[in-house]
């Protein structure tokens, strides 16, 4: 082996038509206020303030950040170590620092969506699902959860990466 690192394998998160649908909604409920606020005194409504108007662009552009944010979440195993990715977060665990890794049958709905600390736990969370946790050996987080598309497969491939 050169010592240089490489993706064995790397998958988008899996994310539900519900979560797709509340995304679509909040932006459009977003851009509906924005635009009328804009537009609105062409319809006979009250031309808002331009501090309404920049206040409203702000969360328009913050709200499309988190949310391509969200839409980027990835899983990488590599030849070194295994990676979770949600810009402009990145999370990698050396195999060499891995006790156990294992599956859980459901994330409950309460832990969230995105990046969430999780007792001493950090999840990746794209769905309520099934997810891969990999605990390790010390450090501040201990668990890493993650939300794969197929969580026993890529327990697998984790695996035959470590032997």
């Amino acid at each position: 082996m050169n010592g240089s690192k490489s993706v064995i394998y790397e998958e988008k998160a899996p994310y539900s038509y519900a979560m797709k649908l509340i995304i679509v909604l909040g932006f459009s409920g977003l851009a509906f206020l924005y635009s009328s606020s804009v537009f609105g005194h062409f319809f006979g409504l009250e031309k808002a303030s331009d501090q309404a108007q920049f206040a409203l662009l702000l969360a328009v552009s913050i709200y499309i950040f988190i949310m391509w944010s969200f839409f980027s979440i990835k899983f990488r195993i590599t030849n070194e170590d295994v990676e979770a990715i949600m810009p402009p977060f990145k999370y990698r665990i050396p195999f060499s620092e891995v006790k156990e890794i294992k599956t859980i049958d459901v994330i409950p709905w309460y832990v969230g969506w995105g990046v969430r600390l999780w007792g001493r736990g950090l999840a990746f969370v794209s769905m309520h699902k099934n997810a891969v946790v990999i605990e390790k050996k010390k450090g501040f987080f201990r668990k890493l959860i993650l939300t794969t598309g197929s969580p026993e497969e890529f327990l697998h491939l984790i695996r035959e990466e470590m032997r």
